[in-house]
């Protein structure tokens, strides 16, 4: 798979603008056309952050591995069923950038925490 950096003249470039960010990220501001596809619901994303910062960083990575396993997974399931295999998406997260990661590798970032 192709990992580029794209800018807002490029957006026609790809077939979906996917924003992997929580419903209520996304509902704060998101980029037009784009549809959310969450790796964490907003509740989710509450329990990671805490156990980052109350835990341990590798904590919160493995739990928040297997949430976005599930998420990307329901997402894969549903609503990207029918697309076909030459789909060109813009994955996009405009936080840490590690749920856009995760949405590429799956739990593959866990791997030397």
């Amino acid at each position: 798979m192709l990992f580029r950096t794209a800018n807002l003249s490029q957006l026609d470039d790809f077939d979906a603008i996917i924003d992997v960010r929580t419903p209520a990220e996304f509902a704060e501001d998101h980029i037009p056309g784009a549809i959310n596809c969450p790796v964490f619901s907003n509740e989710e994303r509450i329990v990671v952050g805490t156990l980052y910062k109350q835990v341990s960083p590798f904590e919160a990575r493995k739990v928040g591995a297997a949430l976005v396993a599930k998420n990307i997974a329901h997402h894969l399931e549903t609503r990207f069923c029918d697309y076909e295999k030459n789909l060109k998406p813009l994955i996009y997260c405009w936080r840490g950038g590690q749920r856009r990661d995760e949405h590429h590798f799956g739990a593959g970032r866990l791997v030397g925490a």
